[in-house]
Formats: structure tokens, sequence, C-alpha cells
């Protein structure tokens, strides 16, 4: 549905609505308009009644906070959509929300309600934040993602169990942390001027504590942003570690043969003397007597190996 309309009336019933002018003109002090606007905007947009329709011209396509005597708007990057914006446009008693692409937390906050609810009581403001809260759990929601793919990962480094080498992996998730990264940090000026004074004076006092938990929503989204990207840096350590572990291995076997194999060589070098000696006349009896005793020697050296865990 391109344009979705939920009428929620804390004296009534919430319910989903037609749109018209005089309905949102009569709301009443316990009724609160979201209007959700999605798929062709433009088309979308022109269907509006002329106080929504208004309000949505020109919306501003990047991160800036306009504040207006009935209403104020702002834009915010998506992650999942890059070039794209969510667009919030808040008036006295009705929400207007704008994307190309309806966010999947919209519909998770309606299907959270159970019977009827008291939202209509709510101001615009704290409805706007109630949602802004979902949008940054939702940024959230893609760490924990990406943590998971960074445990199994770890776990796949430390038990060397990778088919392949991880680093395009590692590679993938860290330009995935930028991007969230940098699409957060887009929003900053919008959520920064959200509890700027000059915009407070524009809403009731009430409303404040609740733009507060949207700031603080905001910074712990960056937090775990900074955190996963740490993890990301780990895992590259945790794999060159892992690099570095089984090149000494390797260095370490290489070695114990170039020792196995230097004493046979030794030993053939010693018997290929031109001396006439009497080992070399003891026949085959001699013959398996060397043999066994270069093949005692190694078969120690690899369990001396072996006990030490020296590979």
């Amino acid at each position: 549905m391109a344009i979705s309309c939920i009428l929620y009336d804390a004296a009534g019933h919430d319910r989903a609505c037609d749109l018209h002018e005089n309905q949102i003109s009569d709301l009443g002090s316990e009724q609160l308009l979201w209007v959700d606007v999605s798929g062709d905007l433009n088309s979308e947009i022109a269907r509006l009644p002329p106080p929504l329709r208004d309000a949505a011209q020109s919306a501003p396509e990047q991160s800036q906070l306009q504040i207006f005597d009935e209403f104020y708007r702002f834009s915010l990057p998506l992650f999942e959509h890059p070039g794209k914006f969510l667009t919030f446009i808040v008036g006295r008693s009705w929400v207007l929300t704008i994307a190309a692409e309806r966010e999947a937390y919209f519909d998770e906050f309606v299907e959270s309600d159970r019977g009827e609810t008291l939202k209509g009581r709510l101001s615009a403001t704290a409805f706007m934040a109630a949602l802004l809260l979902r949008h940054y759990d939702a940024f959230r929601g893609l760490v924990i993602t990406i943590d998971r793919s960074i445990d199994n990962l770890d776990d796949s480094i430390l038990r060397s169990k990778e088919k392949r080498p991880p680093l395009n992996t590692l590679a993938a998730l860290r330009k995935r942390v930028a991007d969230l990264r940098t699409t957060l940090s887009e929003q900053r000026i919008v959520v920064r001027g959200l509890t700027a004074p000059d915009f407070q004076a524009h809403i009731e006092e009430d409303d404040r504590e609740f733009l507060l938990e949207v700031i603080r929503s905001f910074e712990r989204a960056e937090d775990d942003i900074v955190r996963a990207r740490e993890t990301v840096l780990g895992s590259f350590d945790l794999y060159a570690t892992r690099v570095a572990q089984d090149t000494n291995s390797l260095l370490k076997a290489l070695t114990i043969i170039t020792v196995i194999t230097g004493l046979v060589g030794a030993v053939a070098g010693i018997f290929g003397m031109n001396f006439d000696t009497p080992i070399p006349h003891s026949g085959l009896l001699g013959f398996v007597a060397v043999n066994a005793a270069m093949f005692a020697v190694s078969a120690a050296i690899i369990a001396i190996a072996l006990w030490r865990r020296w590979f």
C-alpha cells in the first residue's frame, strides 16, 4: 500500500482511515494521525490532502532539520537504500513519514499493538520519537548481525576450519561497518538539532525528555558500531596471528625434516668414503643395522618434537 493512514484515538478506537482534509483539521486532543507514504513519491504526495501535501513539498533530501510555523521536518539517510532518505514531517496532531520503500520496523511498530492503545494521547513529537527509537534499534540490529558473522568467522579461524582465506569476508564486513558508521554520522546533525535550544522552544516541555532518549539511543548505536569496527579489526589480527602460528609450525616441521635428512645424508656419505673398513664388508646384517639405526634416530627426533609440541 503506497499510502498508509492510521488514526490513533485514545477516547475511541485505533483504526486505519482514509485521508481527507476535514479529518486533519478536526483532530481532537486525544487523537493522533500517522500517514506513511512510499512507492512513487511524486504521484503519492500529490494525492495527499492540502495540509500534508503542502508540508511535503520540497522536503529536504539531505540530513537537515527545518522548522515552520505549523510543522517541522527532517530527512535521514537510509543504510539499506544508499542515496535514499526517510523524511519525517511533524505537525501538531499528525506525523507524516515519506520514503521510497516502507521501513520494516514501521510494520513491527504497528503489529506490536494489541487491542486498543493510548497512543492518541501522545503528542506528535513524542510519537515521532518513538519511531526514531525503533529506527536506531534497527541500526543496532544490523550491528548484532555483523557481530554474529564475526563470531562465526573467529570460530572457524581458531579451529582452522575455513575452506578459503577469510580476507574477502573480513573486508566485506569492514566495509559494511564503515557504511553503517557513515550513514549514522550523517544523521548526527539532525539528532543534535532536535535538542538544540532554538528547536526546543517550538515543542512542549514534556516532549524534551523523549528527544533526550533519542539522543541516548543514537549514541548507543554509535558506540555499538565503533565496537563492531574494533571487533572486525581484531579478527584481522586474529587471522594474522593464526597465519603466523601456522607458518612457525611449518618452519619447525621443515627444520626437523632437514635435520633427519641431513643425518641420513651424513651417514650415507660416511659409508660412501673410499676406505677399506670392516663395516662395508659386513654384508646384509650391516646394511640392516645401519638403516635400523637411522630409522630409530629419526623416530626419536620426531617423538621428541611431538612431546615438546614443536609442531
